[in-house]
This record gives structure tokens, sequence and C-alpha cells, in this order.
């Protein structure tokens, strides 16, 4: 983890040290690393990665592989490098803040934060950002639009991001960023009420409290304050931890090797406090059907029901699968949750628990199917939108999810941050005395599931049901395709503009009255479980079955969704897509370049392709030419596709034929 703020010092524009956020000056040209005591340490390499085990750092451009102790990048493997400890500045002096109370290092300048305590710009005389969360150095301006610091002299540097002041004597000013709640893989303190994160140690403090050392195997030291890696001593006298020379062994594995690859002596470790584990809460609802445990927050999940963050006040992802800390941000490209002081890993949600399903009254004697919302009809009467707390448009006839507007004029629902969507016709609502257990009537004596549509299958005389809920039943009255879409009369397919998908066959409706657990045709899941027939078994997220209106349908991975047989689950577009050999093109080998092209496309300040070409990356200094406009360059930096393309593994273009996908049900 990269550390969030660092700055060269720098005098008359020349740049002489690095001062970290803590005080401590690495030398020019290193990178300053966090350690979990709340110091940095030095990195001997410019904006280098800073890796996980605290010892290590890795070059510019790649990653720690923390697994074989080297530095990874696309093209090459190189080896880790030593962390070493800061210096610290000769007669360091606190800087004091406007509120008198609280102070910055040395070196640094005083800057609000948005919660209105301070913070320190690791630079002298800094200008402070209008969003009192980034700074410039001396004579710049902030462009906060581009993220960066402005000089008519200098050019553009990177914005920089300030870290909590100090309180005079010592304690943090501000609240850490960094938060961790207990997980399942959390490592129990020997209380058993305490809990560490994974990959750390319990150790006593000097109240008779749990911390935590940020290290797996760790030695606690005997000052209940501090502690050391695996295979090293505390050395109180001198702060440090000293190697031995015993070998290090691994009684689950039953092997020994030699002391870890540190240097003779390191800082020692602060410890931090131990988390409670929460003792039996209760729930909160998220809505009148779904609730979560206290202490956790309610987010969406990408189906549109409710999912648990196993944080307060967390901050629901636009992502709909992952949440963060409170007043920290998602990051999606990183998968991370940023805060002012540090990154820490997002969190997943978990499916929310259903209550006790009733239904919904409208009036005295009008109600609707839970999980739906009444709304009026031109007539005045009430009638059922088959969404959850739905927003009822003004036309009467339709409605839209939860957070969005209706758009008459387009017969859309409209949101401010997601795509629209078609509108929801509504159903009527049904007699309080007469709600049905069963599914949709389709005429006095036959019925068929929720969740499906009544077709009349003219063939043999009777009614059949098409497992999709508010489809098209086609003229032969054996076949039915998806709301939205239109049976082809030539080919068995559906149509929706450019889309088509496979029709879907109607099963022959039940009679009312002859209702049995499991019928002739249907589908066991287990020896207890079954689904309708032209259904297909796949399991949900909790472990239990759920049936996907298609037959022989493909389960997706999220154990949340389906998609017809012969597409693949697109799990981040939410489609289902279905490689056409019609579509495909061969890839083209990316070709050398010219460097003295008239009409020409820049790739960067010396390389240039042809207008009708595209820049794409053989490596990570060199560029060629794809033969396509707007092309797309594949991942193996060899070869490229057309506009709206995608690379295949077997060095083919394949353009997706989506399908929106469909939900399990139970």
């Amino acid at each position: 983890m990269r550390a969030s703020v660092c700055a060269l010092v720098c005098m008359l524009s020349v740049c002489s040290a690095l001062i970290c956020p803590d005080g401590g000056m690495c030398d020019e040209g290193n990178t300053c690393c966090w350690t979990p005591s709340g110091g940095y340490g030095c990195c001997p390499l410019p904006n280098a990665e800073c890796c996980s085990d605290h010892l290590h750092c890795c070059q510019e451009g790649t990653l720690c592989d923390m697994e074989h102790g080297t530095c990874v990048n696309k093209t090459h493997t190189l080896e880790w490098v030593m962390r070493v400890a800061t210096k610290q500045t000769s007669l360091p002096q606190a800087v004091v803040c406007p509120d008198q109370e609280s102070e910055c290092p040395d070196g640094t300048t005083c800057c609000q934060l948005p919660d209105g305590t301070w913070g320190c710009c690791p630079m002298p005389n800094a200008v402070c950002c209008e969003d009192k969360q980034h700074c410039c150095p001396e004579n710049t301006t902030c462009d906060l639009t581009h993220s960066k610091c402005l000089s008519a002299m200098l050019g553009s540097t990177p914005l920089l991001r300030k870290f909590p002041a100090l309180l005079k004597g010592g304690q943090r000013a501000a609240k850490e960023m960094s938060v961790k709640f207990p997980d399942s893989n959390d490592v129990t303190c020997q209380d058993k009420v305490s809990t560490c994160p994974d990959d750390s140690t319990c150790c006593k403090l000097a109240n008779g409290s749990y911390g935590c050392c940020p290290m797996p195997n760790a030695v606690c030291c005997n000052d209940y304050v501090h502690c050391c890696p695996e295979g090293t001593t505390c050395d109180l006298a001198h702060g440090s931890c000293d190697l031995t020379n015993e070998p290090v062994c691994d009684p689950s594995e039953g092997t020994c090797a030699d002391p870890v690859d540190l240097p003779h002596s390191v800082p020692l470790v602060k410890k931090v406090p131990a988390f409670q584990r929460p003792s039996q809460p209760a729930n909160q609802k998220c809505d009148p059907s779904f609730s979560c445990p206290q202490d956790d927050t309610c987010c969406r999940m990408a189906s549109g029901s409710w999912g648990c963050c196993p944080l307060p006040q967390a901050v629901c992802c636009e992502d709909h699968l992952h949440c963060c800390p409170h007043d920290t941000l998602c990051n999606m490209a990183a998968g991370t949750c940023d805060g002012v002081r540090s990154t820490v890993p997002w969190v997943s949600k978990t499916p929310a628990v259903a209550l006790v399903s009733e239904n919904e009254r409208c009036d005295e004697t009008s109600a609707c199917p839970a999980g739906t919302t009444c709304c009026k009809d031109k007539s005045g009467t009430w009638t059922c939108c088959l969404l959850p707390r739905a927003v009822c448009c003004e036309d009467q006839e339709h409605c839209c999810p939860q957070g969005y507007k209706c758009d008459v004029a387009h017969e859309s629902c409209e949101h401010t941050s997601l795509p629209s969507m078609p509108w929801v016709r509504k159903q009527s609502a049904l007699s309080v005395e007469s709600a049905p257990q069963y599914g949709h009537k389709c005429d006095d004596q036959t019925s068929c599931p929720r969740g499906s549509t009544c077709c009349y299958m003219a063939k043999f005389g009777k009614w059949g049901c098409c497992p999709l809920p508010q489809a098209v039943c086609c003229g032969d009255g054996d076949h039915c395709c998806p709301s939205g879409y239109t049976c082809d009369k030539e080919k068995p397919v559906c149509v929706k503009g450019e889309l088509q998908t496979p029709w879907f066959r109607t099963q022959p409706a039940m009679i009312r009255g002859s209702e049995v657990t499991h019928g002739l045709g249907d589908v066991k899941c287990d020896d207890t479980t079954s689904c309708a027939a032209g259904t297909t078994c796949c399991r949900l997220k909790t472990g239990k079955w759920g049936c996907c209106p298609l037959a022989q349908a493909v389960c997706c991975e999220d154990h949340e969704h389906c998609c017809p047989q012969g597409y693949t689950c697109d799990l981040q577009s939410g489609t289902c897509i279905k490689p056409s050999p019609a579509h495909t093109a061969a890839l083209v080998l990316v070709h050398a370049l010219s460097d003295h092209d008239e009409d020409e496309a820049r790739c960067d300040a010396t390389r240039r392709c042809s207008k009708s070409q595209t820049c794409c990356r053989i490596s990570d200094a060199e560029w060629a030419c794809c033969p396509f406009q707007q092309a797309v360059c594949c991942k193996d930096m060899k070869h490229c596709c057309p506009k709206g393309y995608t690379c295949d593994p077997e060095n083919r273009c394949t353009k997706a034929s989506p399908l929106t996908w469909w939900d399990n049900s139970l």
C-alpha cells in the first residue's frame, strides 16, 4: 500500500530531502512507507510501491509478490528492496496551528480538514486547497478539476493529501480513517472476547486488555506496548528488534528455515487496540420486508434486493457488491476504501434477511402482494406495481423503482446516476378476502405459478404457463418471449432490436385443486427440493436452491442470476452474452511504428500512428499501430480488435450479443 502522503521539501526550487508525515526524513529519491505503528520508513526508490509486510518495497510500476518475495509487472520480475528507518530532522520544532491546540511537524503547514479539525500539509508555506483535503507547494495554485498544482514556472504537479495533526502532547486531533471491523478470518485472543485482524498477533497491553501486533506469529515485548517480527527478540533498551541465530520452525509444516530475511535490527512495532466481539445485536430494518444485524448498514445489491454491509454508517459502493467504512470513499479502480490518512480493502456485502411476508394493504378492501406497491389508476381504483416502495407515475398506468423518476414522454424510468430503464405496467389489486395463495389465475379452473405468465395453447385447447413474468405469448401457443421482445415468425427466437434469444416453451397450467408438492415434469434439485418443468435448479448465496425460469440454463457465479443455454454470464455488465461466429474477425498483429506519417494520430511526444489507426502499447515504453480506428487494444500487448468487439483469449475478436439476465427465484 503506497503511503498516501509524502512530499519533497523544496527550498528555492532545490529539493534536498523527503519529509514523511510523522516528521521523519528520507533521502532524496526515496519514498515514505507507512508502518502499522503509525510511523514511516524509507524505501530507497522513487515513487515506490510499499509492500504489505511493512518491511519491503518495489519499483514504481510493479506490484509486490508477497509469496515469492519479488516485484512483478506484465514483463519483468525484480527482487524487492528492504526498507530502512527514517532519520530525525535536526532541531525539530512543532508548527502550532491556529486553534492553538493542534500542531504539525517542522517543515509542514497547518491546513483545516473537512470536519473542522486541523491537518498537516507535508511542505513548508504550502497552499491549502478549497476542498480541505489537498494542498500544493508555495507559489502554486490548486487545480481541483484536474487534481494538479499549477505553477507558471514549474508547470503542474500532483495534488498532495494532508494528514491529521497532533494535539499538544501527542494525541491525534482527528480520528484514524482506516477502520477495520471483526471478520470471520480474525484471530480470537485468549480472553475469547477480543479479536485481531487476520495475519496479526494478539498481545497483552499494560491494562490487561489485548492489543494487535500487525504481523503473524509476532513476539510480544515485555513492555506491553511493542512487538517484533517472528524470529527476532525485543531490544527495549535500543528500541529495536534483533535477529536471533536460531532457525524459525513451522510445526504445522514440519519444517525449519533460516531466520527471516531482515537486517541485523529493525525498529520496534507499536501494537494497536484489539476489537471487541459484538454481543447478540438486534436487527435493523432495511424496509418492511428485509433487515440487517445491528451495526450493519443496508445497501442495495446489483439485483436490486437488499444486502448487509458489516460496518456501521457505511458507504455503499457503486458496483452494488462492496462497501466502505464511514468517512471513506470507494475506489472502484483499485478495489479499496480511501480515507484521509490511508487506504483499506473494501468489504463484500451479504444478502439481507427476509422478514415474514405480509400483503400490503391499500385500504380496508384492497391489498397488494408483499414486495409490491399500491398505486391508483385513472378510475381511482387500486392497482399493484410489481416493485417494492415504487414510484407511481403520473399517467396512473405505470410505475418505476424506488429512487427513479417517471419520464412519461419517453415511457421510461430515469435516475441521476444510473442508466434509464423501461417502466413497469401495474396490475389489478387483490380483494383482501380473496387474496390467493397460488400464482396467476388463467381462468376459473386453471392457474400458473407466481412469476410466470398464462398463455393459451391453441393446439391443445388449454392454458399453458410461460416461465417468465409479463411475458409475450407467441402465436403458435407453444412458445413465449421475455417482456419487451417480439416472437420471430420465421425463426424460433425472441427479438428486441438487434438482440436475439431463443424463445421459451410454455408448460401446461395447473388445474385448481390438483396441486402437488412435485409435478411429474418438475426438475429435482435434491431429494427435498424441485423446480417447475422448463426451469433450472441454481444454488443461491444462502446455499439453498433457487429456480431459474429457463430450461438447461447457465447459473451465474454470483448465485443470483442465470442465462440461457449457450450464453455466458457477464457479471460486470449484468448481461448474458453469446459469442456469434457471424460477428467474429481475426485478430490483427500490431504493426511497427512509422516516425514520418503525414496524417497521424499522436501516441506520445515522439510516437504516432496514421489517423486511420489506433495507438496500442506493446510494452511499458513502446507503442505500435493497430489498423482499426478507435480500436480495442488487447491485454496481451500483441493484438487488437475493431471498435465494439472484445479480445478473446483464443486470439479472436468477438462481438457479444448481450441479453439482460434473469433472477433466480425460490
